[in-house]
């Protein structure tokens, strides 16, 4: 198990690497390769998943590496890219609610004041997507809140909450930056930061996953 664990980590660091040489030398092919391979190998580590935690956890991971692709393919298909990663976030949310289902309307405040900057700021770039930016914010949010809902609440894994919440707000800074390149300045290098973010929040949201 430790030497599959190793294997799978070598991998997901060489495939980052190789997206890194991709996009800074311009390889598009290479890019569309590598960019969903960390994410499947968070995948492999929940395989088969033995709990219904894990099961939506690993069905979130399949729906990000597709919209790693989608979106990676070019701007055309972005709209099919946003919609996978929708699906991914309203899966990590389902898993979140079956830890915890207590409100903690308290944690919702600095979520939503996020929610409602981010969606103000990008509004008036937004056009014809900004309904479906606005449907993405309020999910992303939604998963933002009931990771932080769940600190306190798992007395047999006190870890397990604090890496969902580390890695729900990762993957949303990421998300953040993927709006201001999209939206805002196409040109700005933001690339591999927003990769980093997202790949550290996907394995902190793999990592706090129930898997037995």
């Amino acid at each position: 198990m430790r030497d599959s664990g190793s294997l799978l980590l070598r991998v997901a660091v060489g495939a980052a690497a190789a997206y890194a040489l991709a996009w800074l030398f311009g390889w598009p092919a290479l890019a569309i390769l590598a960019k969903p391979v960390p994410v499947l190998c968070l995948l492999s580590f929940l395989l088969p998943p033995r709990t219904r935690d894990a099961a939506l956890i690993a069905l979130g991971l399949v729906f990000s590496a597709i919209g790693d692709t989608l979106l990676e393919a070019g701007t055309v298909l972005f709209l099919p890219g946003l919609c996978a990663f929708l699906l991914a976030h309203a899966l990590y949310v389902a898993a979140f609610l079956g830890r915890t289902r207590k409100l903690h309307l308290g944690r919702l405040v600095p979520v939503a004041v996020f929610g409602w900057l981010v969606f103000t700021w990008l509004s008036p770039q937004l056009g014809a997507m900004r309904g479906p930016v606005l449907i993405y914010v309020v999910v992303i949010c939604t998963m933002l809140w009931r990771a932080a809902a769940q600190i306190g609440e798992d007395p047999t894994g006190a870890l397990r909450p604090w890496l969902a919440t580390v890695g729900a707000v990762l993957f949303a800074l990421s998300d953040v930056m993927v709006a201001w390149t999209r939206f805002v300045d196409p040109d700005a290098a933001l690339k591999l930061p927003l990769m980093l973010l997202y790949w550290f929040g996907q394995t902190a949201i793999t990592g706090s996953s129930r898997r037995t």
